[in-house]
């Protein structure tokens, strides 16, 4: 925990450089303290206060009205952070002392389920670069939670969890995937109804007011990922300049689904082998599969594999190269939008970025495979009970 709330200071360092009275004029990239927390302040109503979502609608130049690119409960977390402060700067600090309890919460349930190896996250560059870059700590806090009442045998918690974290962001309803699978391949087809039930019970509810109160402008948040074109810094903006929109969204969907696909046969092929669902493997494999398919790799989205570098017994190696290829990442993108912005020489950051680019994705299509064929840090703890207190034999005498 004192590892984690250094990385956490140094990540709030970072950023702290973009606390300034001047608008932002390029610094935000050449000091490379970017963060969307303090620029959407204003830009998505959140300085006025105005409820998300309900009056939204899509301008020219963007989102208006309230309108928020994120599921209803970051949009929501949002809206009341910005009772906290008065100008974009206080915004920032008030989000971020919040953010970093959410943070040392992570680090805790990951030393109850991996010991040691929390310092996979505790520790990680990672964490000090995105901590407060925007909100996914949040959606991170949900999905280890949900891994975490998974591994305590707690399968409905687990499925609410996922409703909560895909209420947040979406990618923590794909280990639904991998609990159904579980419960149904141990036969306990009741529990695996249940599990979706529970899951996408939980979605809809948190969802159903704002779907309720304006449907149109709740549905406006997909819609404007729909329509919006990939990244700068994504695999389809560097390979597959000239395709649009519609065409990525197939050919996402389409691949993400056959990825999961793969890994779902080769998870219950596992669990005929070993006898235990390997849940954990599963979730790390298609969240890694999910960024390799995605048409906005933002920088942050490597927070969401961090954690299971802990859960997950994998070579330190892959640890290294991912944190290497991150500091990449962040520097080459952050320091090619400042060229960009100032006019100045950028050649040297465009090459970096490109590169993390082509190299990420490499890096994430082999963590699917690494991801599913590693054993867990722990055994789930109803299976560690089990290896701790077997079943006593009867020697013949006692027969």
């Amino acid at each position: 925990m004192v590892v984690c709330v250094v990385a956490l200071a140094a990540g709030y360092a970072l950023k702290a450089q973009c606390l300034a009275a001047e608008p932002w004029a390029g610094q935000q990239y050449e000091r490379l303290c970017y963060n969307d927390i303090q620029p959407l302040y204003e830009s998505r109503a959140i300085a006025t206060h105005t409820f998300p979502y309900i009056y939204a609608y899509l301008g020219e130049d963007g989102l208006k009205g309230g309108g928020i690119e994120y599921p209803v409960l970051t949009g929501l977390f949002m809206w009341a952070m910005g009772f906290l402060a008065d100008d974009p700067n206080g915004y920032l600090q008030a989000t971020a002392v919040v953010l970093a309890a959410v943070a040392l919460f992570v680090a805790w349930l990951l030393y109850r389920m991996s010991g040691a190896r929390a310092f996979y996250w505790a520790a990680a560059p990672t964490l000090a670069l995105y901590a407060f870059h925007n909100w996914d700590v949040l959606v991170v806090a949900a999905a280890v939670g949900a891994l975490y009442m998974w591994w305590t045998g707690r399968y409905t918690g687990a499925a609410i969890l996922i409703g909560i974290g895909g209420a947040l962001k979406l990618y923590p309803l794909l280990f639904m995937v991998p609990l159904f699978l579980d419960a149904w391949a141990r036969g306990d087809r009741r529990r695996a109804r249940r599990s979706v039930a529970w899951g996408l019970g939980t979605l809809l509810v948190v969802n159903l007011p704002i779907m309720y109160a304006n449907p149109p402008s709740w549905w406006l948040t997909y819609r404007f990922h729909r329509l919006r074109g990939p990244n700068v810094d994504s695999l389809w903006y560097q390979a597959f300049p000239d395709l649009q929109p519609s065409t990525i969204n197939l050919l996402s969907a389409v691949l993400t689904v056959a990825t999961i696909g793969a890994v779902s046969w080769w998870c219950v092929t596992r669990y005929r082998r070993d006898g235990v669902f390997p849940f954990v493997q599963a979730s790390a494999a298609v969240t890694a599969a999910f960024l390799v398919w995605s048409k906005v790799q933002s920088p942050q989205y490597m927070l969401w594999l961090l954690p299971f570098f802990a859960l997950l017994r994998v070579r330190p190696l892959w640890w290294v190269a991912f944190t290497v290829l991150d500091v990449i990442a962040y520097a080459g993108v952050f320091r090619y939008f400042h060229g960009v912005s100032t006019g100045s020489q950028y050649d040297v950051a465009a090459y970096a970025m490109v590169f993390s680019v082509l190299a990420r994705a490499a890096l994430w299509s082999a963590l699917v495979v690494v991801f599913a064929r590693a054993e867990p840090a722990r055994p789930p703890e109803r299976v560690a009970m089990k290896l701790s207190h077997p079943v006593p034999r009867l020697t013949a005498s006692e027969s």
